[in-house]
């Protein structure tokens, strides 16, 4: 059903009510028949995972026959637009081209007629597709979604200051119903109803969420990874003052169509302020994407992460996260950089995924190629977790002179990393383990990973005491 959400470009999800997406303060966008592009990046890697899925497997997929009818509807319309033989130009429009536009118009109507169809409830009959139709569909389905991320690049943002050719994702369209007829229906206030026969795109500012949704489909690429976070670095998204990162780029010119945040002066609330939430997601997939050393800057040289914020400026406990830090755009210059209205919620979610990325790794257990569990810590660790000379703490060292550094796993299982040198591990793996159980045992394991059954063990947090880790 997302997909034939996708807009008349085929680059965003459509907006079709209430408050879009992540960002809820964009709550004209449906208004402004507008799409976002972080719902057509997290589509891209649902459908991605159910193509994975139907290879490895090859089960059929059942759906209700109602969901059946309205998929070979988008078939047969993409079937039209393929005859049409319309390819994308170096530059493109802002009208859509006649070709799209159709493909658009029929499948908004199958999508409608679906709805309309299941408003109730469902008839209860099925339809079976073979799991080698449902790989052909999601993958031809990915192809036209990859044709409007590409897309998406070439139209870019548009706003104060910005024209346009930073490279960043953006996050959201519009589009004005240039053409149009009569269809002979009124609404409930009794305005006659039209049929759109022409659209035009329109383009906003930089949002961050773009590129911290787009940077999900690049994690695996170091320098894809390494070019986005340049760009997001030296564009209209960086507070220089601060040196954290706004929830959008200067909004000034935009109407008050868009949403709420117009409402509000610069710096404040939704409008260019330093949303912590935000800002954590983008931390968040610089960590995953391995930009390691650009994470740790973030967090600690920056101050762009609780706890390394100056808690004087910050103006209130640094365990706490805020909804969001007024910005150097706001007027006032004596809040810059102040939190505002206490939040323990979404912060606090990506702050733990965070973490977990830093002491345990992406995947702690997995199915090895015999399909059995077994268990690998890759820590992301800087060297200054273990010692710095900047702070007065001193560093702690195991009786061989190594250092260490725990944590507990499950909070039940101490977990230590021995560290000869201090060094910086970054996505490394132990090159040994010693298990000590609950009964004072110690199995070692000279492997970087640990075998099915002491992992199943430690899983369970069944007789396991702690386990030290040695690199």
């Amino acid at each position: 059903l997302k997909f034939a959400m996708r807009d008349a470009w085929g680059m965003g999800v459509e907006y079709e009510g209430g408050r879009p997406g992540w960002l809820d303060s964009m709550n004209g966008l449906p208004g402004m028949v507008g799409s976002g592009m972080p719902e057509t990046y997290e589509l891209y890697l649902l459908m991605k995972y159910v193509k994975e899925v139907v290879d490895k497997y090859g089960r059929d997929v059942v759906v209700p026959s109602e969901l059946a009818k309205m998929i070979d509807k988008v078939e047969d319309a993409l079937d039209t637009l393929d005859a049409a033989g319309y390819e994308d130009t170096e530059d493109l429009p802002l009208d859509v081209p006649e070709p799209l536009f159709e493909y658009w118009d029929t499948v908004a109507t199958a999508r409608e007629e679906y709805r309309s169809t299941v408003e109730y409830y469902f008839s209860g009959n099925e339809t079976t597709f073979r799991a080698k139709t449902v790989s052909k569909i999601v993958g031809r389905w990915l192809d036209e979604v990859e044709k409007g991320m590409e897309r998406a690049k070439k139209f870019g943002t548009k706003g104060f200051g910005d024209d346009g050719t930073s490279g960043i994702p953006p996050s959201f369209f519009s589009y004005d119903v240039t053409e149009w007829e009569l269809n002979g229906n009124h609404n409930a206030q009794g305005l006659p109803l039209v049929d759109a026969k022409a659209m035009r795109v329109g383009m906003f500012p930089l949002f961050l969420e773009g590129p911290v949704r787009y940077m999900k489909t690049i994690q695996d690429d170091d320098e894809k990874m390494k070019d986005m976070y340049g760009r997001v670095l030296s564009s209209g998204l960086r507070d220089d003052e601060l040196q954290m990162y706004y929830l959008s780029a200067s909004l000034k010119g935009q109407t008050f169509d868009m949403g709420r945040q117009i409402a509000f002066a610069p710096g404040w609330l939704e409008n260019q302020s330093i949303w912590m939430h935000m800002s954590y997601k983008y931390y968040l997939q610089l960590i995953r994407g391995k930009q390691y050393k650009h994470f740790f800057t973030e967090m600690k040289q920056y101050g762009g992460i609780l706890p390394f914020m100056d808690p004087v400026v910050y103006g209130r406990p640094l365990m706490e996260c805020s909804s969001f830090i007024a910005s150097s755009a706001f007027p006032d210059p004596a809040v810059h950089g102040e939190g505002f209205l206490a939040r323990l919620s979404g912060s606090t979610a990506e702050f733990m995924d965070m973490w977990k990325e830093m002491f345990i790794g992406p995947k702690l257990f997995y199915l090895n190629k015999h399909g059995k569990l077994e268990m690998k810590l890759v820590p992301a660790l800087p060297s200054w977790l273990f010692v710095d000379e900047t702070v007065e703490n001193d560093p702690t060292f195991d009786d061989d002179g190594n250092y260490v550094v725990s944590f507990k796993l499950f909070a039940s299982i101490k977990v230590t990393y021995h560290n000869p040198g201090a060094q910086d591990l970054y996505g490394v793996p132990p090159k040994s383990y010693k298990v000590t159980m609950s009964d004072g045992s110690v199995v070692d394991v000279d492997t970087e990973y640990i075998p099915t059954d002491l992992a199943l063990k430690i899983r369970r947090m069944t007789d396991v005491d702690s386990i030290d880790a040695y690199f």
